[in-house]
């Protein structure tokens, strides 16, 4: 029974690596069509710019590495990825986790990046702080919203404001009607 035992996991176990092995590739020629892809778009750049530009070079040997990376992916797939960064970080431990850091930190700040970018392209946030009523209590506005410009805004309230766009009215006791 125990020997039944260690072979079925064993069996899960080589088929669950055999089935992250081909999702792995799959990945792989999906990233080494997309890095092509930006290589083609850069050689272009590069047929376009002027002359002797400086932007020109830079798009040229951007074109260059990455065909060559794209091509690197594609014949060695995943395996001979892992391979050339196993045989790395061997090689050359401290270098391989200051890159892994630097990645890390790299790839950080564009999940971070990209967060804001969709905040900013129209979601809707509720407001931070509260706003006082005539009387000066707190007050939070029910349904009060930012648009995607930074204009907070309040239904019903007039868009013909004398107060600049986006602006609060913050009223104070005493204070006449604008």
């Amino acid at each position: 029974m125990a020997d039944e035992a260690r072979h079925q996991a064993g069996n899960v176990v080589s088929d669950l690596r055999q089935r992250l092995l081909e999702q792995g590739q799959e990945q792989t020629e999906r990233l080494a069509g997309t890095v092509r892809q930006w290589a083609d778009d850069f050689a272009g750049l590069a047929r376009n710019a002027p002359g002797d530009s400086p932007a020109r070079s830079l798009a040229a040997q951007a074109a260059d590495r990455g065909h060559r990376t794209a091509d690197y992916l594609g014949k060695n797939g995943l395996e001979g990825l892992v391979g050339d960064l196993q045989g790395f970080a061997r090689r050359r431990p401290g270098a391989f986790l200051g890159g892994a850091v630097l990645t890390g930190l790299l790839v950080g700040r564009v999940a971070k990046a990209g967060k804001a970018a969709h905040t900013a392209d129209g979601a809707r946030q509720e407001p931070e702080s509260a706003w006082q009523g005539p009387d000066g209590a707190r007050q939070e506005p029910e349904s009060a919203w930012q648009e995607p410009d930074g204009a907070w805004r309040e239904p019903g309230r007039e868009e013909s404001s004398p107060l600049p766009q986006g602006t609060v009215r913050r009223e104070l006791p005493g204070d006449p009607e604008v």
